[in-house]
């Protein structure tokens, strides 16, 4: 793998020079991103908590920066109740701050992150773009995201629009064993890569493709029965050029 330089858009976007769906960075005027590895993350320092996203927590549920190599966050969904677990949101707490992420146009837009999950049938994962709402995971009514939820292993990408979805199947994940998840959206396809490798392709054509609503950086992660899980996610960003 090298980096490499390119232009899209007039826009400079800092990419991968083989996989050249897979974005680093991105300049210009109508360049909305967000990259985040954990390391030096701001937090609260009474609570522990992200500061550049709104939060919830169920139960006893909790945020960390965790000591792995290059860190990474760890997110820690507390025994004693199905749900158990933490939901961000990227951005401040007043309504509508925070939804900056547009499909209604033919917007080139990457979305990748790293995790891994220590029991990957017993709980539930949310990660991408979703409408704001602090119960992404239990239903909500737009969004571009990847999903598993409890008592199975596959993860899905998710078109939703208007309560409706379009659910594609990408990868199956594995007890504590990291997958790399990954989709570019080129102004006509939503390419889905998962571990470098293409799995999955969804068009703008489809019915449920989200594209008249604002969406927001959403990450979930609750535990599928009473006991305690965690979710380790070493890096997620998403840039989107808005021209």
């Amino acid at each position: 793998m090298a980096v490499e330089l390119a232009t899209i858009r007039n826009h400079l976007v800092m990419r991968d020079s083989i996989n050249t769906w897979r974005w680093f960075d991105a300049w210009g005027p109508d360049v909305s991103k967000y990259l985040q590895d954990f390391n030096g993350i701001p937090t609260d320092d009474a609570t522990g908590m992200p500061t550049e996203f709104t939060y919830t927590l169920v139960g006893s549920s909790t945020f960390a920066v965790t000591d792995v190599a290059g860190c990474a966050g760890l997110f820690s969904a507390a025994a004693g109740s199905e749900n158990n677990g933490v939901k961000l949101q990227l951005g401040d707490e007043l309504a509508g701050a925070g939804e900056g992420v547009d499909f209604s146009g033919k917007y080139p837009t990457y979305f990748g992150c790293k995790f891994k999950v220590n029991d990957a049938d017993q709980t539930d994962v949310l990660v991408g773009f979703f409408i704001t709402d602090t119960t992404a995971l239990d239903g909500g009514t737009d969004g571009l995201y990847f999903r598993s939820v409890d008592e199975k292993t596959g993860l899905y990408l998710v078109c939703e629009k208007d309560e409706e979805e379009t659910s594609t199947s990408c990868a199956t994940l594995g007890d504590d064993t990291y997958v790399t998840a990954e989709f570019y959206y080129d102004g006509v396809n939503v390419s889905v890569y998962i571990d470098g490798s293409l799995a999955a392709t969804v068009a703008d054509t489809d019915t449920n493709f989200p594209d008249d609503e604002l969406l927001r950086l959403t990450i979930e992660f609750l535990t599928g029965n009473s006991s305690a899980a965690t979710m380790t996610m070493q890096w997620i960003r998403y840039i989107q050029i808005r021209a």
